[in-house]
């Protein structure tokens, strides 16, 4: 990856609708190799193209982040489990007293009460955890390049 590579990525972060010409004059790069380098991004470096909408206009009131502890013998399953939980946003395995944090995004304090008693504590390997509720959302952005 060169400066140009990251000059596109850098783009599309700012706006991910951009065009090819607007990228290209934006910064000073030739159409055809903004179009060539970005077919080579999506196939190693972009994952995937998405929005970021204001959750609680689409009335996801409630953000948890939950720090879980696993037997360690099922924690692949555990995160696996967890990763097919559709109000599951993210999951990471994290090191210290804990062994994955994840991101939820729920309704209301029953839905997450629901969530964490009836589908996160059934999952066989999940030993103990704790649930913060996000009281404020400072900043939730993706980094810069």
């Amino acid at each position: 990856m060169d400066d140009v590579d990251l000059a596109i990525l850098r783009s599309l972060i700012k706006n991910s609708r951009i065009t090819i010409s607007q990228m290209s004059k934006e910064i000073d790069i030739p159409d055809a190799t903004i179009s060539n380098r970005l077919k080579k991004l999506e196939t190693d470096v972009i994952k995937r193209y998405t929005l970021i909408p204001d959750w609680q206009k689409v009335g996801l009131e409630i953000t948890s982040i939950i720090i879980i502890q696993t037997e360690s013998e099922r924690h692949e399953l555990v995160k696996e489990e967890l990763s097919r939980l559709e109000k599951v946003s993210e999951v990471y395995s994290v090191s210290g007293e804990y062994d994955i944090l994840i991101k939820v995004w729920v309704k209301s304090i029953e839905d997450l009460n629901q969530l964490i008693n009836s589908k996160i504590r059934s999952i066989d390997g999940v030993e103990d955890l704790t649930e913060m509720i996000v009281m404020e959302r400072v900043k939730e952005d993706i980094p810069t390049l």
